[in-house]
């Protein structure tokens, strides 16, 4: 038959063959980008290795999220590391602008600094603030994207992933921080979500893809990246 093809113990192609007609497959090895990533020929969707048994974030019971109240907790631990180098930051721009080391702490100061009638003193408030905020950012950013959790949430057994079960980037970890503006607003609503949803996020949890989950449920190729 014309335009087919018989291979004797094949049977008929009813295809006539194309040589030269199709890609030539990746070479091998393939980059390692990623731990774990093997060989991936065309025509297959890739499929990460995860460990046997290993359970993404979205598939996981509610009870191996970290609740309302054991966040609450590891906060207010947080809260009470990053105050001592907040203070000392605040007191060192105070007496860089001539102002008292303690003056943060004096009736007269908040007084004044509602007032609004010394620039100087609302200029080194603005920058006190500043300075504090960029502080948390970076205890919260660096910390949540190379141990996957603060000292508070360590003491608890958390752990902050996003959707492959991995601890975020820095970038995610930013952002993640930087939506807590937005959890904060509106008598912190977006705080008291993870006590309702039924994975126990809070709002910047859901803007920046994120989960907070018990630290047995992070992903075991964790260890090989961190490596």
């Amino acid at each position: 038959m014309a335009g087919g093809n018989y291979n004797q113990g094949q049977g008929y192609n009813p295809y006539p063959q194309q040589p030269n007609q199709y890609p030539a497959q990746p070479g091998y090895p393939p980059p390692q980008d990623y731990p774990g990533q093997g060989y991936q020929p065309y025509g297959q969707s890739y499929q990460q290795p995860w460990p046997q048994g290993f359970a993404t974030p979205p598939a996981l019971p509610t009870e191996c999220f970290g609740g309302f109240w054991i966040r609450f907790a590891a906060y207010f631990i947080d809260a009470l590391v990053l105050s001592i180098p907040s203070l000392v930051v605040g007191a060192i721009v105070l007496t860089a602008f001539g102002f008292s080391a303690t003056a943060q702490f004096e009736m007269g100061f908040q007084a004044e600094l509602a007032a609004g009638r010394d620039p100087n003193l609302q200029l080194a408030n603005n920058l006190s603030t500043l300075l504090q905020i960029l502080l948390a950012w970076a205890y919260y950013g660096v910390l949540h994207s190379q141990k996957g959790a603060t000292l508070g949430k360590m003491a608890l057994g958390l752990r902050v992933v996003e959707q492959n079960g991995l601890y975020p980037s820095f970038a995610r970890a930013t952002g993640r921080y930087f939506a807590t503006i937005l959890s904060s607003c509106l008598c912190l609503i977006g705080y008291f979500w993870a006590g309702f949803h039924p994975q126990k996020r809070a709002l910047h949890d859901l803007i920046a893809g994120t989960w907070v989950v018990r630290k047995e449920y992070v992903n075991p190729q964790q260890t090989q990246i961190g490596q």
